[in-house]
């Protein structure tokens, strides 16, 4: 699948970066290896990462909305991930997404400045983004905002261990996708 030609099109990069800001929000976005910058510019033009958040507001705890909350994105490829993957949950193969807290303990989170606190990091294969668009049939961007929606949601402290947490986390993403018109990603 690596031969796609819009894989093909996409030119081999060593980092680029790009900040998104709104009022509540901050999402620093950063692309290694494959330039998926384009797209992410399209969605920010489409403010689908205002109607994301936006929506995502009534899940967060009440000592958060009170805060800035900052987000770092990392967009990469399936060799990259599997690393991380590999190195933090001994896991030996790629995945579309990894997640990571950036909390002390429940109470204490890691604050940039008495207002902004940085929630986290989010890590994508872009490529395996991609390819699972494919397989499933799906619009790119659609998979893109329900994986992105999914890994914010196990920041904000939502799982699925256990089979309650995995249905309260999909019906929130169910609801918040189909507010951004995009079909159950579960059905």
């Amino acid at each position: 699948m690596k031969s796609d030609s819009f894989l093909l099109s996409k030119r081999m990069i060593s980092e680029k970066f790009s900040l998104y800001k709104n009022k509540k929000f901050t999402l620093e976005f950063k692309f290694k290896h494959l330039d998926f910058y384009n797209e992410i510019y399209y969605l920010r033009k489409i403010r689908i990462f205002d109607l994301i958040l936006s929506n995502v507001k009534r899940y967060i705890d009440p000592f958060l909305k009170k805060n800035k909350l900052i987000f770092s994105i990392l967009l990469t490829n399936d060799s990259e991930i599997k690393e991380v993957n590999l190195k933090y949950r001994n896991l030996n193969k790629p995945t579309n997404v990894l997640s990571f807290k950036s909390t002390i303990n429940e109470m204490n989170y890691f604050k940039n400045t008495e207002q902004e606190i940085h929630l986290g990091e989010i890590i994508i294969s872009m490529e395996r983004i991609f390819c699972e668009s494919k397989i499933n049939n799906v619009l790119f961007k659609d998979h893109f905002v329900h994986i992105f929606l999914h890994a914010i949601l196990h920041i904000l402290g939502y799982d699925h261990e256990t089979d309650s947490e995995r249905k309260k986390m999909e019906k929130i993403e169910i609801s918040i996708l189909k507010n951004l018109g995009i079909k159950n990603p579960y059905a």
